[in-house]
């Protein structure tokens, strides 16, 4: 026995109003056409539903429960019909966002607090991974916040904002006296860096193509700690600058050349199958990253 969606609208109308005729206005339905798929389907179940009588029709007992069962699944069907048509709206579901750890993402709040309320019901996650391409093309991410890489053709690279990379170094370091530094300078040197050396773009472009040797490397994941260390003559590091913002007390900042090290921050994501809140949250981004400029 095979039931369908209209058989429960069927029985529930005529339970609600005893009528033939109203339950077909209801359901947009002739009172013929009604009567031919109550007739049909108590046919097929092999027993009535209602008890006929000059002024109302009356469920039986297998109708009343038929129409409890019928009530169950119609408000259930109802309300699964809500929650996918919201994901339509793009007003469900999940933001994944990875940041680079050196990126200054003083946006984020205001960023956090417009996508609360464009999409309230999207559950958005914050969060660093180690690899953040990788993370993208694994799924892992929905979004990313990247700065300098290579072009990718299944990956999208949405600009953000400009930044600068510059080294820092104690108040009284040797290199202090120059105006602007050049990668040749970090021979020799103790560098307290944020990233694996020989796999950040420091060595990739600089001090491995240049044969430049430093006099030693320590990798630190915490950006406070590096930036103490080296108030402290520790070593030196090299930071963006807009995460120094605020932060240059006890310090000297020299630009990398002398036209400086410029660079800009991406929001990046693949460019098939990203979840339609991605270009919502671009936007979002775009907009107060324009305001705060």
């Amino acid at each position: 026995m095979r039931l369908e969606i209209k058989h429960l609208h069927l029985v529930r109308s005529i339970c609600q109003t005893h009528n033939l005729t109203r339950a077909a206005e209801q359901l947009f339905l002739s009172q013929p056409a009604l009567s031919k798929q109550l007739a049909e389907l108590e046919d097929r179940l092999g027993f009535a539903l209602f008890h006929r009588t000059r002024k109302a029709m009356l469920p039986t007992e297998a109708g009343l429960a038929f129409n409890r069962h019928a009530q169950r699944i119609l408000d259930d069907v109802a309300a699964l019909e809500d929650h996918l048509s919201s994901y339509g709206r793009h007003d469900r579901g999940r933001l994944r966002v990875s940041l680079d750890p050196l990126h200054h993402a003083d946006w984020l709040p205001a960023w956090l607090h417009a996508l609360r309320q464009r999409l309230p019901n999207v559950d958005v996650q914050i969060r660093q991974v180690p690899d953040l391409l990788h993370s993208l093309r694994q799924r892992e991410s929905d979004l990313i916040v990247i700065g300098e890489t290579s072009p990718a053709a299944d990956t999208f690279f949405h600009p953000l904002n400009p930044d600068e990379l510059v080294v820092i170094l104690p108040p009284d370091h040797a290199l202090g006296t120059k105006p602007w530094l050049e990668a040749a300078n970090l021979s020799g040197q103790t560098l307290l860096y944020h990233f694996e050396l020989e796999q950040s773009y420091l060595y990739r472009r600089y001090l491995h193509p240049q044969q430049i040797r430093l006099g030693s490397a320590q990798h630190i994941q915490d950006i406070p700690t590096i930036i103490a260390l080296v108030r402290l003559g520790s070593g030196i590091s090299v930071l963006p600058r807009r995460l120094l913002q605020g932060n240059e007390h006890g310090l000297l900042v020299r630009p990398i050349g002398e036209q400086g090290f410029h660079f800009n921050w991406y929001g990046a994501t693949t460019r098939d199958g990203a979840p339609p809140t991605v270009p919502i949250a671009l936007a979002l981004l775009e907009d107060i990253l324009s305001a705060a400029s």
